[in-house]
């Protein structure tokens, strides 16, 4: 009884340390393997899972992010997890919005390309957009059609590099996939601070 106790006090502060990191919901964390207090005694959780959405830093806005931790040690400089993987989900309408000309809509259009549809009274077409990856924090859009749309139409969304907001030490996207929904950012790490 006092394991599981202990157990959920330390999985509901870890999701308000989370949560104050900018999401719009209380994160939900999952702290895996029994006993847990033996874990405490050790200094090292075996598996973290976490999930959250509604993250908005600067010009992009994480839909959904899931992570799973493995081997969460504490020690003087905060909590590090050995191995990292997950995924962002990046919302086709938060892009949308980063153009700034309202009218204009994104759509998958393949593994690695967007459809980007104007409908603006006069101007109206299909553009279509390449996703790749940028350095070991960011993701690229870049128009390699346009369709008939007027370049400038497209303000940034021509050809622009995102940063993912605040990525931790260690921790770096391995790729960008386009679903239905937005941009799947993979992300994976070794030795990631926790630490804010």
């Amino acid at each position: 009884m006092a394991d599981r106790v202990a157990l959920i006090r330390a999985e509901n502060r870890l999701a308000r340390q989370i949560g104050n990191r900018g999401f719009s919901a209380k994160p939900h964390v999952t702290i895996a393997g029994f006993p847990f207090l033996t874990q405490v005694a050790a200094r090292r959780l075996n598996k973290v899972v976490i999930r959250a959405e509604g993250m908005k830093r600067g010009p992009v806005e994480v839909r959904r992010l899931d992570l799973t931790l493995q081997g969460v040690r504490s020690g003087s400089g905060g909590r590090i997890a050995s191995r990292l993987s997950g995924t962002a989900l990046v919302g086709f309408a938060g892009l949308a919005r980063m153009a700034g000309t309202p009218g204009l809509s994104l759509s998958a259009d393949g593994p690695d390309r967007v459809k980007i549809i104007a409908g603006l009274g006069q101007v109206t077409g299909t553009a279509t957009a390449r996703v790749t990856r940028v350095g070991r924090g960011g993701i690229r859009i870049a128009v390699i059609s346009a369709g008939g749309i007027p370049v400038a139409v497209l303000g940034p969304l021509r050809d622009i590099a995102l940063p993912l907001p605040a990525l931790p030490l260690g921790m770096t996207i391995q790729g960008v996939s386009v679903t239905g929904q937005g941009l799947l950012v993979h992300l994976a790490g070794q030795d990631v601070s926790l630490s804010s």
